[in-house]
């Protein structure tokens, strides 16, 4: 059995690195690409048809908010009039 290439963590990849990524085969996930993108998977360069890597794993990552608030963006700034009045 061959080893699996190392994913890098940063820079556009291959559909192939990036299903890799994710555990799943690149048919699986050429087939489920529609799915994925339609609950806001990143879309390909449109001239590369690269991923981004890191926002692959930034979309990852939001899919659970109690574990990764900070990515969600809960917390909203406050108005300084409001802190004074």
């Amino acid at each position: 059995m061959s080893k699996r290439a190392r994913v890098p963590d940063r820079g556009d990849m291959s559909p192939a690195l990036i299903a890799q990524r994710l555990g799943l085969s690149a048919a699986d996930f050429e087939a489920w690409r529609p799915e994925l993108e339609r609950r806001g998977f990143p879309a390909p360069d449109s001239t590369t048809g690269r991923y981004c890597i890191e926002a692959v794993d930034r979309w990852r990552l939001r899919r659970h908010p109690k574990l990764f608030p900070e990515l969600t963006g809960g917390q909203q700034a406050v108005h300084v009039e409001t802190v004074f009045e």
